[in-house]
């Protein structure tokens, strides 16, 4: 899976691009199929505010994609709590597929 990063706002040092590609990589055990993850991060406010920050992550799977944002006072901050939101809609999409499959036929 790629992982795409663009910041508006903000420098992107080595170790925060570390912790991106560390929280969004770890994505991959529930979406093996996921071709790219594109996670944006942008600084909207230059006072220190609870929402200053804005992290999206848009995860591209075969279907339908899916996509989360977060604001907050810090980006890893922000980058934790999406980064969960997108494991946990990965996790239940992937239960849900597996149940599919593996239902019990009805005999006669």
């Amino acid at each position: 899976m790629d992982i795409l990063i663009q910041s508006d706002g903000l420098v992107l040092t080595e170790s925060l691009k570390g912790l991106v590609e560390e929280k969004i990589g770890r994505l991959i055990q529930y979406a093996p199929r996921a071709m790219r993850a594109r996670v944006r991060l942008r600084k909207v406010s230059a006072h220190p505010s609870p929402s200053q920050y804005v992290v999206r992550v848009l995860v591209e799977l075969p279907g339908r994609d899916l996509s989360a944002q977060q604001t907050g006072p810090e980006p890893l901050r922000a980058l934790e709590i999406v980064a969960e939101k997108i494991e946990r809609r990965l996790r239940k999409r992937k239960t849900s597929r597996l149940a599919r499959r593996h239902v019990p036929s009805a005999k006669d």
